[in-house]
């Protein structure tokens, strides 16, 4: 082993060496830590889940006692006012309306070719292809690299949105707006009752704003509905209870099945 070389290129990178050192102690560390976290999380939930006391979500008899206690409970979901959409004639009994808006637009795509006939600096080149698709989001064609022909808007004329029921029961409970949000099983609704107005066209589940739901031109909008937390659905949740001018409400989610 060549000595002199080895220490004249441990001066050189010794900075390096030291660094890398430095950083790959501070990932495992964090790494560590980061575990150590979660473990320690999941055992006291474990430790909440395990004291927590099954009540009757059906009698709401010395109900007051379990004021600011975690409880279990098991029941069909109540919605006291469906979700709708007038526009679209859409209504249902559920917690969650989901509105899917996509716009029709060009899209770009590249693919590197190889070039063996050029310098050794400049073996590939980009092809540039453009196509159509829908997208939840604005596509900025003025980033192409072929502009013209390829303008897209520069807006969205309506936004995705979920709408949440105001009041959700199960047996005497109101749940709080936390859990409400963490229930996502969301089901997909093909509707076949067309819309009053003429601009919105209806076909395979899907409302089409444009000129035609078969045949689209760019800054079309394609519209599209689902549910979560259907009327009737049996859930079992883990929560805090918060009591409200005499009304039990859900304050706190801890774990839904």
């Amino acid at each position: 082993m060549d000595w002199p070389t080895v220490k004249k290129h441990f001066k050189e990178t010794w900075l390096t060496t030291v660094l890398s050192l430095i950083l790959f102690a501070g990932v495992t560390y964090f790494l560590i830590w980061a575990e150590s976290q979660a473990i320690q999380s999941n055992l006291m939930l474990e430790e909440l889940v395990g004291g927590a006391e099954s009540i009757d979500v059906h009698t709401a008899d010395d109900a007051a006692r379990y004021n600011g206690h975690i409880v279990h409970i098991v029941g069909p979901l109540r919605i006291l006012e469906p979700l709708s959409e007038p526009d679209y004639n859409i209504q249902v009994q559920a917690v969650k309306l989901r509105k899917r808006v996509q716009m029709y637009q060009w899209l770009e795509e590249t693919t590197d070719q190889e070039n063996y006939l050029t310098e050794p600096g400049d073996e590939t080149q980009k092809t540039y292809w453009y196509h159509k698709d829908w997208k939840d989001y604005v596509v900025d064609s003025s980033l192409f690299y072929i502009r013209p022909g390829h303008h897209n808007p520069t807006s969205m004329p309506m936004f995705s949105e979920t709408h949440i029921a105001e009041n959700v029961k199960i047996g005497w409970l109101y749940l709080g707006l936390d859990v409400k949000r963490k229930i996502n099983d969301y089901y997909e609704i093909w509707s076949d009752s067309r819309p009053e107005r003429s601009d919105i066209k209806l076909h395979s589940g899907f409302y089409y704003h444009g000129e035609s739901a078969l045949e689209h031109q760019i800054g079309d909008l394609r519209i599209h509905f689902s549910y979560a937390g259907r009327e009737d659905d049996i859930v079992s949740i883990f929560i805090i209870l918060f009591f409200y001018v005499n009304i039990a409400y859900v304050l706190l989610f801890f774990k839904l099945s």
